[in-house]
């Protein structure tokens, strides 16, 4: 099964050029302030070829996170995942969370403690690809060369504990690009550098 990958498109999806691929998955902040954005995004959306696409929100996503009740009424060519798993046509599970660790007032961001009680202990052990908005501590989660680590310290405990397969953000767009470990592949896809200009590629992976 072909995967495509790409997230942090912050309104410029449709500038975008996607690979063929069997299932497409977006890994958050398409900047959905309003509902018109998300009508907008599942627009764009509805014109793709793919078996199946997976989204989940962002920390620019606020109307996801006010109006939780609405947004699968509005995302109707996605399967939109928040906190909660899902099985691709090959079998595999997904889980999504949109969740960061606090880092001013954005969306979907809590402390460490809670990120680890409320959200990350809900992944299953079962899971194949863990699709969460921002990195794991350590992971594609610089927004330089040698800049501080800003992912989360519990996800990253949380899949070495799971041995998690495939690991799938965004949310750092310096962190962009693939990592891969004995036990992990950790892929950052943000398609938009620092600057939010759109220079990297949505990354494809095979599994």
């Amino acid at each position: 099964m072909r995967i495509v990958a790409f997230g942090d498109t912050h309104t410029q999806h449709h500038d975008l050029k996607l690979p063929k691929g069997d299932v497409l998955i977006f890994a958050g902040d398409g900047e959905f302030r309003h509902v018109f954005d998300m009508i907008n995004f599942n627009d764009w959306l509805s014109g793709l070829k793919y078996q199946c696409i997976i989204a989940i929100a962002g920390n620019h996503d606020f109307y996801c996170e006010r109006y939780p009740n609405e947004v699968k009424n509005y995302l109707t060519k996605a399967v939109y995942l928040k906190d909660e798993p899902y099985a691709l046509p090959n079998g595999m599970t997904i889980w999504g969370s949109p969740m960061t660790p606090t880092f001013l007032n954005w969306a979907f961001m809590e402390s460490e403690e809670n990120l680890d009680q409320y959200h990350w202990s809900k992944i299953p052990k079962n899971t194949d690809i863990l699709l969460t908005h921002g990195p794991a501590f350590g992971y594609q989660d610089t927004a330089r060369p040698g800049g501080d680590h800003l992912g989360s310290k519990t996800l990253a405990k949380r899949i070495d504990s799971l041995k998690i397969p495939y690991v799938i953000c965004g949310h750092i767009h310096g962190g962009y690009g693939i990592e891969k470990t004995k036990d992990t592949t950790y892929i950052n896809c943000s398609v938009l550098n620092e600057d939010y200009k759109l220079v990297n590629k949505p990354i494809v992976f095979n599994v």
